[in-house]
């Protein structure tokens, strides 16, 4: 996968992952469309028709001259008809809005068409009706015109405005808020991008393994504990979904804690104290050994919370410090793991408790990922040279399985 290819598929991801927030930026841009519809009311369309007399002709029958349709075109739009016909309206406009709202074609070499806008049905066809007859005025007058157009007394208006089209208020609010939220939404993903951009946060699970090169080893759902009831529920009530209690036997067999030896083994689980997702996995871990038979205890700061008798597997919980981690005063055990939630550490982060673990003389078995991201498909268990070569690699799949070769 090239990097541009990459880029394009974070960013997408970042889009879906903040999508709330690109929904209320373009729902304020549709709010913000209605209420400039609402100022700017829908304007009424009219047409005239004005024909105009064809060439003189000479004594033989030929045309003198072919006629210039543009000139007319050039009068009926210049500023004197403009500003006489915005007099005759009710009410009066002047010449700069009248500009804006009148525009003159050419149907035909002896057509013209004189179209009109105006905030009423009534406005607009008065207005179309204005421009026409005063361009006749100005086109029959006796006064030299440019191009020799004096005194065409055959010019008429060939069909006069009657009706206006247009006006619609719902039309009017739904094309200014339908842009309204589509600039919003823009707005809105430019927004995230920018965010995006700046944040050095790990959210994929390849991301999280190759910040230290350690492998994934299951994604476990957080389990909500904010006070001591909270936990005392988890240690004797915890039920993890199926998929959940899977993902927890993964870890165990995957570190080999859950065979029948008969010995004691030992389960260390790092994570920073700030990262409230996290810190469960310990206990959770805890009590779904106990559902499968294994006798458990679990140690915090010290403290053991174990059933009475010999226990075959003891978890100890220890929470560092995300800027300055140690492990001083700690017990050494037969495995060590870190557990971390999505979207809460950088890889900068996660390398400095590495090295605290490293400089303790322990060896890091794996990480736990708690709460992944939605839009993950990543599984965190491949090199990541092996990422780089152009053979298909595992995903993450959700539903059924499919056939690769």
């Amino acid at each position: 996968m090239s990097a541009q290819q990459l880029d394009v598929k974070k960013s997408w991801q970042a889009i879906r992952r903040h999508r709330l927030l690109v929904a209320a930026v373009a729902a304020v841009g549709l709010l913000a469309g209605i209420g400039y519809a609402l100022l700017q009311p829908p304007m009424y369309s009219a047409s005239a028709l004005v024909v105009l007399p064809p060439p003189p002709e000479s004594a033989s029958g030929a045309s003198t001259k072919t006629q210039s349709i543009d000139t007319q075109v050039y009068i009926a739009e210049s500023g004197p008809v403009l500003r006489s016909a915005g007099q005759n309206v009710t009410p009066t406009l002047t010449t700069e809005v009248t500009r804006t709202r009148v525009k003159a074609t050419a149907v035909t070499e002896d057509v013209i068409r004189i179209d009109a806008k105006g905030t009423s049905a009534k406005q607009a066809t008065q207005l179309a009706n204005a421009v026409a007859e005063v361009y006749l005025v100005f086109i029959t007058t006796d006064q030299k015109l440019p191009g020799d157009l004096g005194k065409r007394t055959g010019a008429r208006i060939l069909e006069e405005a009657v009706n206006a089209h247009g006006g619609s208020m719902l039309v009017h609010m739904g094309i200014y808020g339908g842009l309204g939220a589509i600039l919003g939404a823009i707005a809105g993903a430019i927004l995230v991008l920018a965010r995006a951009r700046g944040d050095r946060r790990l959210r994929l699970r390849d991301e999280i393994a190759d910040a230290v090169g350690l492998p994934v080893l299951a994604s476990v759902s957080s389990y909500q504990a904010t006070d001591p009831s909270d936990w005392a529920n988890l240690l004797e009530h915890y039920s993890p979904t199926a998929v959940d209690a899977w993902a927890l036997r993964k870890v165990l067999h995957n570190l080999a804690l859950d065979a029948k030896t008969g010995q004691q083994v030992s389960l260390t689980v790092l994570s920073f104290a700030d990262d409230n997702k996290a810190r469960p996995l310990g206990p959770q871990l805890a009590a779904f050994a106990g559902t499968v038979g294994i006798s458990t205890s679990l140690v915090i700061d010290q403290h053991h919370e174990k059933p009475s008798g010999q226990v075959a597997l003891e978890i100890h919980l220890v929470l560092v410090d995300r800027d300055a981690p140690h492990l001083d005063h700690t017990e050494h055990t037969t495995r060590t793991i870190i557990a971390l939630s999505a979207g809460t550490v950088t890889a900068e982060e996660l390398a400095r408790l590495a090295v605290a673990t490293a400089a303790d003389d322990r060896t890091i078995d794996g990480l736990v990922v708690t709460d992944p991201d939605p839009f993950d498909r990543t599984i965190g268990r491949v090199a990541q040279a092996q990422r780089r070569s152009s053979s298909r690699l595992p995903t993450l799949l959700t539903g059924t399985a499919r056939r690769t070769r």
